[in-house]
């Protein structure tokens, strides 16, 4: 990791004084002395949140669960709507080729997204062992159906 970043005219200085870690601010503004202030890591990551350019770990944990939870659920449709078109529908006599194309590819698509948090998913129901296993999710989810 580098000490020291430079954009436009402020850089930013990783340092280590008598209280720990800090930052070094320094603003350029015109020819005048430079602008300094020194702050703790943790009172710049408190002022990015309360302005929201970085989300908390608390928020950023509940978004990336509910997106998991939601692709999951979008999987499970997807694999069984899969297995209907190919077993159950009415393939036979109507050329159902592009659609059932269309399908797979999509299912591939899911599961492969899903395959990159099938591990790290959780769950209040206890599936996840069964779902780690398979690398697939189960078509219903708890809460509202597909969300």
């Amino acid at each position: 990791m580098q000490s020291k970043l430079t954009h436009h005219h402020l850089s930013a200085e990783a340092l280590h004084d008598e209280h720990g870690k800090a930052i070094l601010l320094t603003q350029q503004d015109g020819i005048d002395e430079p602008h300094t202030v020194l702050v703790h890591p943790w009172q710049l990551r408190a002022v990015c949140e309360q302005f929201g350019i970085i989300a908390s770990d608390d928020q950023a944990a509940k978004t990336i669960y509910t997106l998991q939870r939601r692709m999951t659920g979008l999987l499970g449709r997807i694999e069984h709507l899969a297995e209907w078109m190919t077993n159950h529908s009415d393939q036979r006599h109507a050329d159902l080729t592009y659609e059932i194309t269309l399908l797979q590819a999509l299912q591939d698509l899911a599961s492969e997204w899903c395959g990159d948090f099938a591990d790290n998913m959780r769950t209040e129901s206890g599936q996840g062992a069964d779902r780690k296993e398979r690398g697939r999710a189960d078509p219903e989810q708890a809460g509202l159906p597909g969300l």
